[in-house]
C-alpha cells in the first residue's frame, strides 16, 4: 500500500486544487441543474481519479512477462478505455446531456481530415527525432541507461494479429482523445492535460517511451487549441499508433532479432 500512498496523496490535492479553481473560476465550464448535481459530479470524479491512480500504479508496478501477456485475455488492454468511458457518460448526464458534437468539440469538415494526416504524419517525424535527441542527451549524462531493454507489454503487441492491432489504434485514437483532449484539454489546458496523458501510459514502465508520448500529446494537444475539434487530433492520434503498431515497432523486433 506504500507504493499508491504518494500518489493518491498528489492525486487528492490536485483534486481539491481544480474544486477549488470551478468554484472561484469555473475552471471546468460545465452547467449543472442543481447543487445536488454538482456535489454528485465531483463525487464522480473523485472516484474516477482513485480508480485510474490504482489501475495505473498497479500497471506500473507488476510489468507482466511474456509468458504471463500470452495468457491474459486481449480485452483487459482496454480496460482503462473502458474506465474512461464511463466516466464520460457519467459526466455528460451530470451536465444536463449537451449535444456531443459540443460536449467533445466534434466539428465534421473537409480540412480536419487533412489537418489531422499532416499533423500525424509530421507530428510522428517530429516526436521521433526530438525524442531519440532527448534519449540521447539524457543517456549521455546518466539519467536513463544506454542499454535500455523494451517492455515485454510492446514485444507482445508486435505479435498480435492485424486485427487486434486495428481494434487498438481504434480504440486509443477515438477514447484517448475524447477524454483527453474533448474533455479534459479545455478544461485543465495543454500542459496539464499532455503531463496526464503522458502518466496515463506510465504503465509501460519505460522513460524513454513517456518522453515520446509527451511529445506527441503537446503536438495533437496544440491541433485541439488552434482547431477546437478533436477530430484532426482522432485522425493524427490513430496515424501515429498505426505507425509504429504496423510499421516501426515489427521492423525494430526483427531488426534487434526479437520476434514480432
Amino acid at each position: 500500500m506504500t507504493h499508491f500512498a504518494i500518489p493518491l496523496l498528489l492525486v487528492a490535492i490536485v483534486y481539491a486544487v481544480l474544486l477549488v479553481l470551478n468554484e472561484r473560476m469555473n475552471l471546468f465550464g460545465d452547467h449543472f441543474s442543481s447543487p445536488l448535481l454538482k456535489v454528485i459530479a465531483y463525487v464522480w470524479l473523485a472516484i474516477f481519479l482513485g480508480i485510474v491512480t490504482v489501475e495505473i500504479v498497479s500497471s506500473s508496478l507488476l510489468q507482466p512477462t511474456a509468458k504471463q501477456l500470452s495468457a491474459m485475455p486481449f480485452y483487459l488492454l482496454f480496460s482503462l478505455h473502458a474506465v474512461l468511458i464511463v466516466f464520460l457518460v457519467g459526466w455528460w448526464f451530470l451536465t444536463g446531456r449537451p449535444p456531443i458534437t459540443r460536449f467533445l468539440n466534434i466539428r465534421f469538415d473537409g480540412n480536419a481530415l487533412l489537418t489531422g494526416l499532416a499533423v500525424g504524419v509530421g507530428g510522428w517525424m517530429f516526436t521521433i527525432a526530438l525524442a531519440l535527441a532527448i534519449a540521447l542527451v539524457l543517456q549521455a549524462t546518466g539519467v536513463i541507461p544506454k542499454d535500455v531493454q523494451p517492455p515485454a507489454m510492446v514485444g507482445w503487441i508486435a505479435t498480435l494479429p492485424v486485427w487486434k492491432k486495428c481494434v487498438l489504434v481504434l480504440s486509443a485514437m477515438t477514447v484517448e482523445e475524447a477524454f483527453f483532449r474533448g474533455w479534459l484539454q479545455k478544461r485543465i489546458g495543454l500542459i496539464a492535460s499532455t503531463l496526464f496523458f503522458a502518466l496515463a501510459h506510465a504503465g509501460y514502465g519505460q522513460p524513454f517511451l513517456l518522453i515520446g508520448v509527451a511529445l506527441i500529446s503537446l503536438v495533437i494537444g496544440f491541433t485541439f487549441y488552434r482547431t477546437k475539434n478533436i477530430i484532426p487530433g482522432v485522425i493524427a492520434h490513430g496515424v501515429f499508433d498505426a505507425v509504429q503498431l504496423f510499421v516501426i515497432i515489427p521492423i525494430a523486433f526483427k531488426a534487434a532479432g526479437l520476434g514480432g
